[in-house]
């Protein structure tokens, strides 16, 4: 063998034996779908809840880690979902939340990381203010996975004019 080739011989096991046995490795094809497809059932479980006034199941979606963070109109609204919780219990009984997505874009970034970015148009229902409230937008999300399925990481709502 010349010098050059073992000189390359070496170096590729130099190499290889440098990388970390857990190095993570590329994500499949088929490991993105699945996580499209399991962050997809979740923002579904999202507007369930919303639209049946489900708001501890709602709640339970959001992470409880010290990162999360939801924003609206590019100003931090929630630091936990602890407050997230609060907010959901200020509203009237009785009332729906009823919200449609359109154009989602759903990315898996990451084993066990997701981003997601949709146009949204949201209507509360309260049986006691028939006019209600409604607005529209876009909404982007960061979700993780943890043992308990998908949460929302860090959000951000923002609707034009508003």
């Amino acid at each position: 063998m010349n010098r050059l080739a073992l000189a390359a011989a070496l170096g590729a096991v130099w190499l290889g034996a440098c990388q970390p046995a857990d190095a993570p490795r590329p994500m499949t094809a088929a490991h993105a779908a699945a996580i499209r497809d399991s962050v997809q059932a979740t923002l579904d479980a999202f507007l369930r809840y919303s639209a049946a006034g489900q708001w501890d199941s709602l709640a339970g979606l959001y992470d409880e880690g010290p990162e999360f963070r939801w924003l609206e109109q590019g100003v931090v609204q929630y630091r936990s979902a602890a407050q997230i919780r609060q907010a959901l219990r200020r509203v009237s009984p009785g009332t729906r939340i009823e919200t449609t997505h359109h154009d989602t874009q759903l990315a898996a970034l990451a084993p066990g990381a997701a981003s997601v970015a949709t146009a949204f148009h949201t209507r509360f229902v309260d049986p006691r203010n028939p006019t209600g409230l409604e607005f529209g937008g876009v909404i982007t999300m960061t979700l993780v996975h943890r043992d308990a399925g998908w949460r929302i990481v860090v959000g951000h709502t923002s609707s034009p004019g508003r």
